[in-house]
């Protein structure tokens, strides 16, 4: 039986209309009218709901140890959630220019008060050019009511990006495919930031999550990276094991480059 969301909660800011949907326990922040930027299953709050945010769990098997990670774009706080539940050891920065943003999160989505999560108000650019602490992961999920930020596909904000990674960092960077930006940003001005040390995994709703290397692409053992995305998918509930799969079967061209480079 089809459901219809309904409104909770609705109000301003300086960037526009936001409001507060719920569709058979699955609550949503939208950003303008109707497009949803963040969703929480309020039942299983720390499953991860769409594709896209699943699929960037990815990054914390592709790297060895993840002890810090940025988060630039918080919305309703989904992967900030799931990362303090499955990734006890990290801290997470969090970066949000709309400070409305974030009082949703926390009145209307549940996100925690907890110790390893720092929260910035203020916009990712400028956070960038304070020279903020370094990550082993940065994870870029920034949307504007009227679809993805722009700055996404700039190289002088992904080299940015670049400059707070920690030696054998990943950025992680969530696209809208159907965006005109999205080309440009995946075949110019991500490859000039990072070289040939990049993969891409589609993503059947029309998003496009992109990986990308400081310092080349790691050894990657095939068999190991899906029996931990096995794991991890369990914890989490979700089918991360697939992805994997998908992120493997989508670069294995770029796979086998890199491993002929690091005999």
């Amino acid at each position: 039986m089809s459901h219809t969301p309904v409104a909770l909660h609705q109000c301003h800011d300086d960037w526009g209309d936001l409001t507060v949907r719920e569709d058979a326990g699955r609550r949503m922040l939208c950003f303008g009218d109707s497009v949803e930027q963040s969703c929480v299953d309020m039942l299983k709050p720390q499953r991860l709901c769409h594709a896209y945010t699943r699929a960037m769990m990815l990054g914390f098997l592709l790297h060895p140890e993840v002890r810090h990670c940025t988060l630039l774009g918080l919305g309703a706080g989904a992967l900030a959630r799931a990362i303090l539940t499955h990734q006890p050891g990290c801290r997470i920065d969090a970066v949000e220019m709309r400070p409305r943003v974030v009082d949703l999160a926390r009145e209307w989505f549940g996100l925690p008060q907890d110790p390893r999560l720092r929260l910035h108000l203020m916009d990712a650019w400028e956070y960038l050019n304070r020279r903020p602490a370094t990550s082993d992961l940065v994870l870029l999920d920034l949307y504007l009511p009227d679809g993805m930020n722009q700055l996404q596909a700039r190289q002088h904000f992904l080299a940015a990006c670049r400059a707070i990674l920690r030696p054998g960092g990943i950025l992680v960077c969530n696209y809208w495919i159907k965006s005109r930006l999205t080309h440009h940003a995946l075949n110019e001005s991500l490859q000039a930031v990072f070289g040939d040390a990049v993969m891409t995994l589609g993503i059947p709703d029309g998003n496009c999550v992109a990986f990308a290397f400081d310092g080349g692409l790691p050894p990657l053992r095939e068999k190991g990276f899906l029996q931990a995305a096995e794991t991890l998918g369990r914890q989490m509930e979700i089918p991360l094991q697939r992805q994997a799969r998908a992120l493997l079967h989508e670069n294995r061209q770029t796979i086998r480059l890199a491993r002929r480079d690091q005999k």
